[in-house]
This record gives structure tokens, C-alpha cells and sequence, in this order.
């Protein structure tokens, strides 16, 4: 009797030392650091999963965000705020027809055959940038592949445009006798889905959208804006709602040129 006693008062120990083991388990995974900004772990860490949607598993879309590296040191860097493609890409799912994924990527121009396995990428940050004259090759190779680059200014500090003006004298290098030109209002990419009649603007330097277009077909191989619509994806209280919603109508309309461009 006394056995059975002893055994039923040490189920008790051993479950009370299973808590202790889990909490101080816990205790250390809460006390890892978090991952620096600008790290592919950072984008990582910080994007929205998807719920594991059971879709056929052909003619599948990633959104891709492109590493990247700045001048100067900046606030926001390449990484900053994944929760906006992860929104565009829900956007994307519920109001379209294409098999968006949810997982994150990303990509950078030191690895072309793995860049070209995307027919779009994302780029944005809020400083200036210099390209190396391999990633120049590199992003030549990929747009002229049949690629499509969007680029998104930041916004440095609430009103620059440090990464719009990088981007397009970067481009000059990219494509020397083809530079980057204003994309006109009534261009397609306004009305391929959603009706706009100008790019949506939420905060910086209301610039106008620039265009890579190509010299023989007139198709856009790369654009980009300065009013920060990556922002407005995120949808941030402190900016105009209206504007948001459409931001969003503009990434949607960014990514259905592409796949039927």
C-alpha cells in the first residue's frame, strides 16, 4: 500500500519538473535576440504565413522581394515592413483568379538563374543605392530574360526621394540607350484590372511613376514610384484610406501586367 502511495505522490514531481523544463525552454527562446534588419531571417521572421492552401500545384505565382544594399545607412532598409506583400498577396488571392503563394521570398542579383525563376520581383527601400557592375549585368540579363522589376520609393524620413532618384539613374546603367521614361496616365497598367486614372500617392515626393519600357515591343520591363505604395499596402492609420485601397488596386493592376505582358 505504502508502494502505490509513493507512486501516485511522484506523478505530481514529475509533471510539476515538466512545467519547469517547458518554462525555462520558453524563457530562453524568448530571450533570442531578433534578427538584424536587412537579413533575409529579418523578412523572413517578420512575414505573415499563409494558412496552407490546398491549391493545384501548377502555373504558381510568388512575390518575390530583391536584397539589396544601400549607400548609406537608413532607417528602412530592403526588408522593411513584409506585412505590405504579404496584404497585397492576400489582395491578390481574394480578388483575382491567379495562384499566388503565400510563403516569402527572396532573391538578390548575385544568384541570376534563381532570380530568373520569378517573372516578377519587388524592390524597396529609402536610401540611395549603387549597383555593382555585375548585378548591372545581371538585371540586364533578367529584364531583357522577359522579367519585371517594381520598385517602391520608402520614403526617407517622410519626404525624400533618395531611392526613386537611385533607382532610375541606376537603370541608365542597366540599359545606357534606353532610359527610364514617365509612364503616361492613360497607360494600360492603370486599366488592366482596376480602373485608375494616376498612380495613388501617400507620402514623399509626388513624382511622376518612371517606366523602363522596351525599345521594340513598348512592353514595361521595369517601373518605379516614389509616393510609397508599399506603405499603403501596409495600410498605416496615418495615411489616407482611400489611398490605400488604391495602392492596393495598383500592386493588383503591377502584377497582372506582368503575367499577361
Amino acid at each position: 500500500m505504502k508502494t502505490v502511495v509513493a507512486q501516485a505522490s511522484s506523478l505530481p514531481l514529475r509533471f510539476f519538473a515538466s512545467l519547469l523544463v517547458f518554462a525555462a525552454a520558453a524563457g530562453l527562446a524568448a530571450e533570442k535576440p531578433a534578427p538584424e534588419k536587412g537579413t533575409v531571417e529579418n523578412y523572413v521572421q517578420q512575414s505573415k504565413t499563409g494558412s496552407g492552401d490546398e491549391r493545384v500545384k501548377t502555373g504558381q505565382f510568388f512575390f518575390p522581394r530583391l536584397q539589396f544594399k544601400c549607400r548609406e545607412e537608413v532607417p528602412d532598409k530592403w526588408d522593411i515592413h513584409p506585412v505590405g506583400d504579404q496584404k497585397l498577396r492576400e489582395s491578390i488571392k481574394r480578388l483575382t483568379n491567379i495562384n499566388i503563394l503565400a510563403e516569402p521570398v527572396v532573391v538578390n542579383l548575385d544568384k541570376l538563374d534563381e532570380m530568373c525563376e520569378f517573372p516578377y520581383v519587388f524592390m524597396t527601400s529609402e536610401g540611395d543605392f549603387n549597383l555593382p557592375d555585375k548585378h548591372v549585368e545581371n538585371l540586364r540579363e533578367y529584364l531583357t530574360r522577359g522579367g519585371f522589376l517594381y520598385a517602391d520609393d520608402c520614403v526617407l524620413y517622410q519626404t525624400g526621394d533618395n531611392f526613386y532618384r537611385a533607382f532610375v539613374r541606376e537603370m541608365k546603367r542597366v540599359f545606357p540607350d534606353n532610359p527610364m521614361r514617365p509612364i503616361p496616365n492613360d497607360h494600360e497598367i492603370f486599366k488592366i484590372f482596376f480602373k485608375l486614372n494616376r498612380i495613388p500617392f501617400l507620402q514623399g515626393k509626388n513624382d511622376p511613376p518612371m517606366g523602363l519600357f522596351d525599345k521594340k515591343t513598348g512592353r514595361l520591363l521595369a517601373m518605379v514610384t516614389s509616393g510609397d505604395l508599399h506603405c499603403g499596402w501596409v495600410g498605416f492609420g496615418n495615411l489616407n484610406k482611400d489611398e490605400c485601397r488604391r495602392s492596393i488596386e495598383m500592386g493588383v493592376n503591377i502584377v497582372v501586367y506582368c503575367l499577361t505582358h
